[in-house]
């Protein structure tokens, strides 16, 4: 056989080996859907379709949902909630996480404080939102940042703490001032642990904001979701509640896991130290020009 024959021979196996791996777990995760819809359509049938709507009658009154009970108007007012109030969390977090990973005293102070509030269940703030607030449409944002905020604070707050102390000290020999050492350091090395806090914040935020729209608001999923329950309309509850989640689950699997697997590749090569190196030599480097800037006379 010729090398180019065994060039081709390889790369038709690489390009199965690659096939596969990408077909199994779709095939997975069909299956797993499959048996779920089986499995509620015997207990629909043993208990009774007048209790339990089929997946079929779901499915119908899913489509008329999203066609024609303003479907784009109540999600995109979730979908808006969750995006603001998980973005404020996020920098409330990395802030807290930082300054706790880095000095005792910020990690003594706030350490009680994070960890109850991350006990707290989540219906708790939803109706002290809606207590303190009123019905608006800030209570399920302050919701959300209540519960959400502490769960990645502690995410942020142990990457933190598991930095390499090494790089550190190669910032000390480039002599790279504080700010340099949280711009090059710090914050590419956390990146993955807030980026993994987001995925576990994106899970809990839809959930509280549900929870406070049921309450607090007149527009969003969470509404329409308790205006059906109180009609009785359980084909109508579940089909806004499958809805909401496929779109929670578009915006998870096609853009903060994708996302997640890019800021985390470095995990996977030897080159970490290498690329760190070069981070603070360059910020050394700005430095030392700026510092020769300085000293030119005018």
């Amino acid at each position: 056989m010729s090398n180019q024959q065994q060039r081709s021979t390889r790369g038709s196996g690489a390009a199965a080996r690659r096939h596969r791996s990408v077909a199994a777990p779709v095939l997975l995760r069909i299956t797993a859907v499959g048996v779920m819809l089986a499995l509620w359509w015997l207990a629909a049938r043993w208990i009774g379709t007048d209790i339990i709507p089929t997946p079929d009658v779901v499915g119908g009154r899913l489509v008329n949902v999203v066609l024609h009970e303003e479907f784009v108007r109540h999600m995109t007012a979730t979908v808006a909630r969750v995006s603001i109030a998980l973005v404020v969390s996020l920098g409330i977090a990395t802030a807290l996480g930082i300054a706790m990973g880095l000095n005792r005293g910020a990690e003594r102070f706030f350490d009680g404080i994070v960890l109850g509030g991350r006990v707290m269940p989540g219906l708790a703030w939803a109706l002290l939102a809606v207590m303190v607030i009123g019905v608006s449409g800030t209570a399920p944002i302050l919701a959300v940042v209540l519960a959400v905020s502490p769960l990645l604070t502690l995410q942020i707050w142990e990457g933190t703490k598991a930095l390499d102390r090494d790089l550190f000290q190669m910032a000390q020999v480039f002599e790279v001032g504080r700010f340099g050492r949280l711009r090059h350091i710090v914050v590419p090395a956390i990146m993955p642990s807030i980026v993994g806090g987001a995925k576990l914040g994106l899970a809990l935020s839809w959930k509280v904001t549900v929870l406070a729209e049921l309450f607090g608001v007149r527009s969003g999923v969470g509404y329409e979701i308790n205006r059906n329950f109180q009609i009785f309309s359980l084909d109508g509850v579940l089909a806004w509640a499958l809805a909401f989640a496929a779109v929670m689950a578009l915006i998870e699997y096609g853009l903060i896991a994708p996302l997640y697997s890019h800021l985390t590749r470095w995990r996977r090569s030897d080159d970490r130290l290498s690329v760190a190196t070069r981070l603070l030599r360059q910020a050394a480097w700005f430095r030392q020009v700026r510092d020769t800037r300085a000293e030119v006379p005018i």
